[in-house]
């Protein structure tokens, strides 16, 4: 079977043949199933929806394990390459043990609050909010009844350390980030609860402790902090990202923006009482993710992952950043950090017209020196560099974007088995679920192909943590009832033999001794081909371009459910009548396997007058039942409103014992179809009648019968 070519879908299509009638109908079915690839620009945004949706069971007892009770906030910790995975709850530390083949084990550590007066039940809850790996153990942070306190987990023994001021906040709802290097700690919490409100980027451990100004940004919500170690020490920066709400007021100007802001790790701060507390190398860049092309922006960021490159060069290092507008609609935009480099370094400052000062603002000095006042009030007062931080490519455009609501990311770098390198990302959205997108990593002219959307969990649920462990080839993700251990391989959710495997183009799957194996396990070389046109040539035997012809034995007067063998939401399938395309199926709400029956929508009339194999829409049968009145009304009332105007509904009609058929022309057309079967002297209309008020013949709105949402209806005998 050859797709078609880019920019043009070619359906083809099954054959349904309805015999005359007889005591039994025979009635001759034929699938054929008709695969688009589209070809995409180098900015790939031909596929941004799932190809197909596969509910991930894992083995029982094995990749699933509940809370035991619900957990509202949950934060998670891995080590790559560890089987263990440490959760914070409500007033516990969990942790989850997933070894290799065998079943999974759960632990807990009780951290209650130490606090038991409380004006409000929740706040007496110690919230876990930071899990991270030190010296002396796991350090467990939480908001301990609004008293922010900590502990050390050492062989499941609790250390308390008391109150530790900007290591969790005083509630969980609240947005914080905390980041650990060596000995030093970074962190944006407050440390009162009824002053300093100003969100600050602190350094609270390490060297002289500083802190922003209060005026170089406004409302941020803080998502990701990196240090990135470049060619000297002294020159090591702290990158953070984070939304704001936009300085500029008009009407038409977007309400947030979205940045990333500088730090020099080494800043000792000024030299005046004014600025010896503060960061004095603070300035911050816009980052820019939209497409001109079709006029969308995408200004929220949502969440932001790194990925270092293979052979240590920083500048190198990609930044992948979700991005949301208004709408819901979101983006994935990357960059690098070589780019934002060169931006705080190169760029002069947005609002101000003089001479820079000598060293310029957000210069790293060596040997610890003070930055002079000068430099640090110009920065101060003019914090935001005039130039944006574009995305990587030619285009300066989105690597996909799409309408689901992305909110987190992490990426994979993978080699297939033929050598080529990919870039895997995998995308939680707003509905519990994850969608697994392939990039070329090393390719000019790269097509996005979005080939999966995994529903993680046992009882749909939002996605509250996911985690990325590169060496064990898994996602670790969390609701707030349960934990989830995800291979990156899941190869075996693909059907359609060889050219299912291939066809799906995912990068850690080939076909292997007449199975869709994993690269990772298969001992030999697979067969594999990620070619974004036409991967099933690969398959040593062609695909028939149709399916086998089923009979069906059907008594008189009775109905039979065409249903639409789906394997690909990227795939175009139609029905065929005497070789013209009777109808075109599409996807519908039904989503129980990546191969599930789904249901079909006509989009065309049959052109034969004997076929009646529309399906009516949600609301015709109500349509009916209420509105049945001769003449037919014009303009039909607004149950057909959503129908396409070539719809063909058919009902059963008591006094026929047969079918009566109505199908919109033309504004103002109708056409009346009657054909009956079984009924004693009754003969098959050998034409049928049109005309603009015709009663249908014989109908009664007690006659009405609803549709099955399972797919289209075939009225059968005659």
């Amino acid at each position: 079977m050859t797709p078609p070519p880019p920019g043009r879908a070619a359906p083809s299509a099954p054959r349904a043949r309805v015999p005359g009638p007889r005591a039994r109908s025979v009635l001759l079915l034929r699938l054929l199933l008709l695969l688009w690839a589209a070809a995409a620009s180098a900015q790939g945004h031909s596929r941004s929806g799932p190809r197909i949706f596969a509910v991930w069971k894992g083995h029982v007892g094995q990749d699933r394990v509940d809370f035991g009770q619900t957990e509202p906030h949950t934060v998670l910790f891995h080590e790559p390459g560890s089987s263990s995975v440490w959760v914070g709850g409500r007033g516990k530390v969990y942790l989850f043990d997933f070894p290799e083949g065998k079943n999974a084990s759960v632990r807990t550590v009780n951290i209650g609050s130490t606090k038991g007066s409380c004006l409000d039940k929740r706040d007496c809850e110690n919230y876990i909010t930071l899990l991270e790996r030190r010296s002396e153990g796991l350090l467990a942070c939480g908001t301990n009844a609004r008293h922010p306190s900590c502990w050390n987990l050492v062989n499941d023994t609790v250390v308390p350390l008391g109150e530790m001021r900007g290591y969790a906040p005083f509630s969980p709802d609240e947005n914080s980030l905390v980041l650990f290097e060596g000995d030093e700690v970074y962190s944006t919490i407050r440390k009162q609860e009824y002053n300093g409100k100003i969100p600050r980027f602190r350094r609270i451990r390490g060297e002289s402790e500083l802190y922003t100004s209060d005026t170089v940004m406004q409302n941020p919500q803080f998502i990701k902090a990196t240090i990135v170690h470049q060619d000297q020490a002294y020159d090591d920066k702290i990158y953070y990202f984070f939304r704001e709400d936009n300085p500029d007021k008009n009407p038409e100007a977007p309400l947030n923006v979205s940045r990333v802001a500088q730090l020099c790790r080494g800043d000792q701060g000024g030299e005046s009482s004014l600025s010896v507390s503060k960061w004095n190398t603070f300035l911050k860049a816009m980052l820019v993710c939209s497409d001109a092309a079709t006029n969308k922006n995408f200004n929220r960021l949502q969440d932001v992952f790194l990925l270092p490159d293979p052979s240590g060069q920083w500048r190198d290092t990609r930044v992948y950043g979700v991005f949301s507008n208004p709408w819901n609609y979101s983006a994935v935009c990357v960059y690098s950090l070589g780019d934002i480099d060169k931006v705080f370094r190169t760029s002069s400052l947005k609002g101000y017209q003089s001479s820079l000062p000598n060293p310029r603002p957000g210069k790293c000095l060596p040997d610890q020196q003070p930055i002079p006042t000068e430099t640090f009030q110009v920065a101060d007062r003019h914090p935001e560099v005039a130039q944006r931080v574009e995305p990587m490519g030619p285009l300066k455009t989105p690597l996909f974007h799409s309408k689901y609501h992305y909110q987190k990311v992490v990426v994979h770098r993978m080699q297939a088995s033929h050598g080529e390198t990919y870039h895997v990302l995998y995308l939680t959205t707003d509905r519990g679920t994850i969608h697994k997108v392939v990039e070329p990593g090393e390719q000019e002219h790269s097509f996005i192909f979005n080939i999966m959307e995994i529903q993680p969990f046992r009882r749909a649920a939002a996605i509250q943590t996911m985690s990325l462990d590169a060496e064990r080839r898994k996602l670790y993700v969390s609701s707030q009832w349960e934990v989830s251990q995800v291979p990156l391989d899941l190869c075996e959710v693909y059907g359609g033999g060889c050219h299912g495997c291939l066809m799906s183009r995912d990068p850690y799957c080939g076909w292997d001794q007449g199975r869709c194996v994993s690269i990772y396990s298969s001992q030999r070389s697979v067969l594999q081909s990620i070619n974004p046109v036409e991967p099933h040539k690969e398959c040593p035997n062609p695909k028939p371009d149709k399916a086998p012809l089923q009979k069906v034995s059907l008594a008189p007067n009775s109905r039979y459910y065409l249903s639409c063998p789906m394997e690909s939401r990227h795939a175009t399938y139609s029905w065929r009548h005497k070789e013209n395309v009777e109808q075109s199926c599409e996807p519908g709400t039904s989503r129980r396997s990546s191969t599930a029956t789904t249901s079909v929508r006509p989009r065309r009339a049959p052109t034969s007058a004997r076929l009646s194999t529309g399906s009516c829409c949600p609301r015709m049968a109500s349509w009916l039942s209420t509105c049945w009145a001769m003449p037919v009304p014009w303009p039909p009332p607004s149950g057909w409103g959503s129908c396409p105007h070539s719809l063909l509904a058919c009902w059963s009609t008591r006094a026929s014992q047969g079918w009566a058929c109505l199908r919109l022309l033309q504004p103002r057309a109708l056409e009346r179809l009657t054909l009956r079967a079984g009924w004693p002297g009754s003969s098959l209309p050998a034409a049928s009648s049109r005309g603009q008020n015709n009663p249908v013949e014989d109908a009664r709105p007690g006659d009405v019968q609803p549709q099955a949402a399972a797919g289209p209806q075939v009225a059968h005998g005659w």
